[in-house]
């Protein structure tokens, strides 16, 4: 997930470079993930509401691969982004006490999503007022972004829900201050009890989902102004936020987060699982009897046990240059919305296919995006933020 700048200190000081490196590939997977949108075959595009739209830009030319890549994407990357964010919190908590952790998680997350719901995403939208054929200048579109044109947040929204359960799990730990001592034998159970302990995240991860996913469709967000979030998932990503809130409460220095633990030597048993969850979740007949709510859940825990297993089986260490992306990732988040947008929007009208099309959306936005956020940092007030 797009973490803080002072939580990816916190990642290089501890050495531990696999939750390091598992951080930057779900945020190079957010960005992949945006990229293709626009060439994916169930995409459509609604030219009366424009937030209907499956994607702010949808092309005319497709790729069925694309489809597989989101829906799968789609299972685990936001659960997991919640799962590495609630890591830090208690550590940093302890370490910074309550005003504190609260004033860095204003600083970090409350400043950069009112800079993107006022500035950024206002940019990022207007190519999709254009596609929509309505003929009108930024400024117009600017004024009217907070109002008429509905305020859409696009992907800050994870960042005010992501500062929401801070502040929620800051009240739980001050009204209840031996929950931490308590919490501390769930890492361990985890990794001495491997099974039973993902029989009960899978339980757990079935009650948060399962009933809101029948109360709201999958594609229905709610919003009040810019805050949107998406009804069904808004109880299992705060699920996956508290698991790791759990799972980090001693510290990356736990076992749990090294290369021998129970994580890491059954990730080929998790991918093959979620792999065959994944199936039977694109199967019609799945969809028919109602049942794919419960294999997205299965997806969801069994990819995240994957991705959490391999990066902790396989990186010890990485090469500087990697290091150095690592400390890009949470501005490449925030900004490379409007990087996406704009360059689909600038291939539009070529017929250079759907895979060039998005290879070439995906360089543009990686490249702008991290010489953005490197020049960004050069302002001292500015790293501290990002």
């Amino acid at each position: 997930m797009p973490e803080t700048t002072d939580n990816y200190t916190a990642m290089k000081n501890s050495n531990n470079q696999a939750i390091g490196t598992l951080r930057l590939c779900l945020t190079l997977a957010v960005v992949l993930h945006h990229s293709v949108l626009a060439y994916c075959t169930f995409g459509h595009f609604d030219h009366q509401h424009y937030l209907l739209s499956t994607a702010p830009i949808i092309d005319r030319e497709r790729w069925s691969g694309f489809d597989l890549l989101v829906r799968w994407n789609d299972t685990y990357f936001m659960a997991l982004m919640f799962f590495i964010s609630g890591i830090f919190v208690l550590p940093g908590l302890q370490r910074k006490g309550p005003s504190r952790y609260l004033k860095d998680r204003l600083l970090r997350l409350g400043l950069p999503f009112i800079a993107c719901v006022t500035v950024i995403m206002p940019v990022a939208y207007y190519p999709s007022i254009m596609e929509a054929g309505q003929h009108i200048s930024f400024v117009s579109f600017w004024l009217g972004y907070f109002g008429r044109f509905h305020w859409p947040g696009g992907p800050a929204w994870f960042l005010w829900y992501l500062l929401f359960l801070d502040g929620l799990c800051v009240l739980i730990i001050r009204s209840f201050p031996c929950l931490p001592k308590q919490l501390s034998l769930v890492p361990d159970f985890i990794n001495r009890h491997f099974f039973a302990a993902v029989l009960v995240v899978m339980t757990a991860a079935c009650v948060a989902y399962l009933p809101l996913a029948y109360g709201f469709s999958p594609d229905c967000w709610l919003n009040l102004g810019p805050f949107f979030i998406q009804g069904s998932r808004s109880a299992l990503y705060a699920f996956f936020f508290a698991l790791g809130c759990a799972a980090g409460v001693t510290g990356i220095h736990h076992p749990i987060f090294q290369r021998g633990s129970a994580l890491a030597r059954y990730w080929v048993l998790s991918f093959c699982f979620g792999a065959l969850s994944f199936g039977f979740f694109l199967a019609p007949s799945v969809t028919t009897l109602g049942l794919q709510p419960l294999f997205f859940v299965f997806c969801c825990v069994s990819f995240c046990i994957t991705l959490t297993g391999l990066c902790l089986c396989y990186v010890r260490t990485v090469p500087a240059w990697v290091e150095r992306l690592m400390g890009d990732a949470y501005g490449v988040y925030l900004l490379h919305y409007v990087f996406v947008t704009w360059s689909q929007f600038y291939v539009l009208p070529l017929a250079w296919g759907a895979v060039p099309k998005a290879a070439f959306v995906l360089a543009i936005t990686l490249s702008c995006s991290i010489f953005m956020t490197r020049a960004v940092r050069h302002v001292p007030a500015m790293r501290r933020v990002i």
